[in-house]
């Protein structure tokens, strides 16, 4: 497998959060082992934004430590982009900090929605590849418990 492996259900539960948030831009995070997404986290955009997200720190904490608690690891971003193609913007790049995971991005319309994926690279974004794979649970569900 080249790139990342992403179950269908975390594949699904980007573009279900995108759908509900739009016309605002969603945020959350992703989980799992090595290359392979298996975990989603719906987090809150702080910004309430159709252009820019914003994940709280103390939810960002709070992610944290449960996926250390929890044996898991930090794998990637993810958040819409409304009305908008799925390639990074100015802004995506100015303000990323996590230059070890994929970054995702959900083009959503009224009736479709399109995912991507990036990864940081000599300061800039390139395009990451990923394979689907098999579900591992619902979408709406995640390993982690946020206490």
């Amino acid at each position: 497998m080249a790139g990342w492996g992403v179950t269908s259900d975390v594949i699904e539960g980007m573009q279900e959060h995108a759908r509900q948030e739009y016309p605002l831009e969603c945020c959350g995070l992703l989980t799992g082992h090595g290359k392979v997404i298996d975990g989603i986290q719906r987090a809150t955009n702080e910004r309430r934004s159709s252009r820019s997200f914003f994940v709280p720190p103390v939810e960002l904490l709070a992610f944290m430590k449960a996926t250390r608690r929890e044996n898991r690891e930090f794998l990637g971003i993810y958040h819409s982009h409304p009305d908008g193609n799925p390639r990074p913007s100015r802004r995506d790049a100015n303000e990323f900090h996590y230059p070890g995971v994929g970054y995702w991005i959900v083009a959503v319309e009224p009736s479709r929605t399109l995912v991507r994926c990036y990864r940081w690279s000599v300061g800039e974004f390139r395009a990451d590849s990923f394979e689907v794979l098999p579900a591992r649970r619902r979408a709406s569900e995640c390993d982690l418990k946020l206490a």
